[in-house]
């Protein structure tokens, strides 16, 4: 089995929530369409739902998926799990039959109902697309040669993001507590101090075991 490592964010409560139960899984809770202004989110997470089912052939259980990313956050700037909330970023390591890839910046189309127009003349008339259409043309974002090929054009590297079902716990390879930041002067302080001792190799993640029991110290 071929297993990849990747990086989740996750809050305190789901985090201890986990420990407890052994693993960590999407509680509608902490998702980002709870957020204020954010509510239209929630179909494009049903979306994603449907799209992990369909392709990696797990259900979720009426779950929300595990969003994972290829490369560590950046804990220097906010916007992780809201500001001034207290939270985890967990290293982890998972079977890659179980992950599901998407192209971050593709993915946007998903929540504002945009369509990927193949012609020039698809776009000029794409207020009269078929919403089936639309739905399908989304698609594209787990199509990584179209993902490279449209970000060749406009000289980018495509970014992507991935899903899981749920992470068990054995996979939890190490844990970084964190407090997401805000804007404020202090903050941006604080963050340049943290991006500073993790480029100098003095912040780090602490190894995590598990042992089937587990008492999470809380972040100071």
């Amino acid at each position: 089995m071929n297993m990849g490592i990747y990086y989740t964010y996750q809050h305190e409560d789901a985090w201890k929530v986990a420990l407890e139960r052994g693993y960590l899984q999407g509680d509608p809770h902490y998702a980002l369409f709870n957020d204020e202004g954010f509510d239209f989110f929630k179909p494009a997470y049903d979306w994603m739902v449907e799209q992990y089912e369909q392709r990696i052939g797990i259900s979720l259980n009426g779950n929300y998926p595990v969003w994972c990313w290829d490369e560590f956050p950046d804990l220097s700037i906010g916007g992780h799990i809201g500001q001034g909330n207290k939270g985890v970023v967990l290293t982890v390591e998972l079977p890659d039959d179980q992950v599901l890839a998407s192209e971050i910046s593709f993915w946007d189309f998903v929540p504002y109902h945009s369509t990927f127009c193949d012609t020039l003349e698809a776009f000029d008339h794409r207020e009269n697309i078929d919403p089936a259409y639309t739905r399908k043309s989304w698609e594209k974002i787990f199509d990584r040669a179209w993902c490279e090929s449209m970000a060749a054009q406009s000289g980018t590297a495509p970014t992507y993001q991935y899903v899981i079902h749920r992470i068990e716990l054995h996979h939890v390879r190490a844990v970084m507590p964190f407090q997401d930041l805000s804007d404020s002067w202090l903050d941006r302080i604080r963050g340049f101090v943290w991006r500073l001792g993790y480029r100098l190799g003095l912040k780090k993640s602490i190894p995590f075991q598990w042992q089937g029991n587990c008492h999470f110290k809380e972040i100071s």
